[in-house]
């Protein structure tokens, strides 16, 4: 007999699970929390199989019937209701799957993938680039349905400003693209559509000072700075050292091994990922007991060159270089990258062993020969190298001004 609305409301739960019938193999299943569902008996293959309707009261029971002719009528024709019911929800959650795949969640997944391989500072500037350009525009985005069109539009507006920065934002692009198809996100990597859609990058040297006099006035003008005594004393640093603004701006005391006069650089801080041993010159040690007394008195952080808002962050590069501005030089006189060059030209003019200065700059070799340096290896003529450009700049300063140090 044929179920009624009131038959079904009036239902209640038992010990056990039962079920009403309303013929022709529809059943309504009542739980014993008092869930009511809807199930099918049918016939297949010589076997009696159950299908699932869905849930009362979300499912009525004119619905349930429709159902029911829906599935046999599909019988009839040879298919398999159940299967196909199973395809469907499995596309369904493939499509759900896609729309939850946004840029922002692949990007993240990402870079937490690659950064282990990255210097502090790679990780910083590949931040940078997600959360500054490309998350705010794309990120909520499906990324299969972000279009070529759409980052090209991104990428010219930041060409507009900067062109290199667009450069970069791209190849991270790229590789976030790629990475989606690597995993079936995505079925192209559209950044391969976008080759030579920006301004080519326009080929440009580090701006910095070789020439002896110029490089004796840049000592006097950061001797005369009258800004941040870390800001002069970072500067300082650079000139003596020679390593990226990024590795003397993040230095932090642990680093420095006063004993072995050395500063230890680890992997993760270098841009090579390699440890880095930087022999440290007499007047570095002074510059470093002078900054810990300096610290004694205003607070101490473990940075060596700790930033003016925050004693938990360090110096950072553009505050360098504004100094270099204050102090009269454009950024195409004089950058805070500049020392390397000042100190990779003057150096070799000085007839110092290349292999000896390369690994000074922890530059990494193409040539293989020369890649088999480890970071230790030369120390002793490093040492001597060190010492003779701290003495080198201090003679240039003293024959221009007759003082005795910076």
């Amino acid at each position: 007999m044929a179920l009624t609305e009131l038959e079904i409301k009036n239902a209640k739960p038992r010990e056990k699970q039962y079920s009403l019938s309303d013929g022709d193999g529809l059943l309504l299943l009542v739980k014993e929390s008092g869930a009511k569902s809807w199930v099918l008996r049918y016939r297949m293959d010589g076997k009696e199989k159950r299908a699932g309707l869905g849930n009362y009261p979300k499912v009525g029971l004119a619905k349930a019937r429709e159902l029911k002719m829906d599935f046999k009528r599909e019988l009839a024709l040879g298919g398999n209701p159940q299967k196909k019911k199973k395809e469907e929800r499995k596309e369904a959650a493939r499509i759900e799957a896609l729309k939850a795949a946004t840029f922002a969640k692949i990007a993240n997944e990402w870079y937490k993938q690659q950064k282990k391989a990255w210097s502090n500072s790679n990780c910083v500037g590949v931040r940078h680039m997600l959360d500054t350009y490309l998350l705010p525009r794309i990120g909520e985005r499906p990324v299969r349905e972000i279009t070529t069109r759409e980052l090209l539009s991104l990428l010219l507006d930041i060409e507009k400003s900067v062109l290199p920065t667009a450069h970069r934002v791209k190849g991270v692009a790229g590789q976030i693209f790629q990475f989606a198809v690597a995993r079936g996100e995505a079925d192209f990597n559209i950044v391969l559509n976008l080759r030579r859609a920006l301004k080519p990058k326009r080929e440009r040297h580090r701006a910095a000072l070789t020439a002896p006099k110029d490089i004796a006035d840049l000592v006097r003008r950061i001797e005369a700075y009258h800004g941040s005594v870390i800001v002069r004393t970072a500067l300082c640093f650079l000139l003596y050292t020679f390593q990226r603004p990024g590795e003397v701006g993040g230095a932090e005391w642990e680093e420095i091994d006063f004993d072995a006069k050395l500063w230890r650089i680890p992997e993760q801080r270098m841009k090579n990922g390699r440890p880095h041993l930087v022999p440290l010159s007499r007047q570095v040690l002074e510059l470093l007991e002078y900054l810990k007394r300096f610290a004694a008195r205003t607070g101490y952080s473990s940075f060596i060159f700790p930033a003016k808002s925050s004693k938990a962050a360090s110096i950072h590069e553009t505050t360098l270089c504004k100094a270099l501005r204050s102090m009269g030089y454009t950024k195409d006189q004089m950058c805070a990258h500049g020392f390397r060059a000042i100190a990779s030209t003057n150096l070799n003019e000085q007839s110092w062993n290349r292999d000896v200065i390369e690994l000074a700059l922890a530059h990494v070799e193409k040539n293989k020969v020369r890649a088999a340096y480890n970071h230790a290896e030369h120390l002793e003529e490093r040492r001597k190298m060190m010492q003779a450009w701290a003495d080198w700049l201090d003679g240039l300063r003293q024959k221009n001004s007759g003082a005795e140090s910076i």
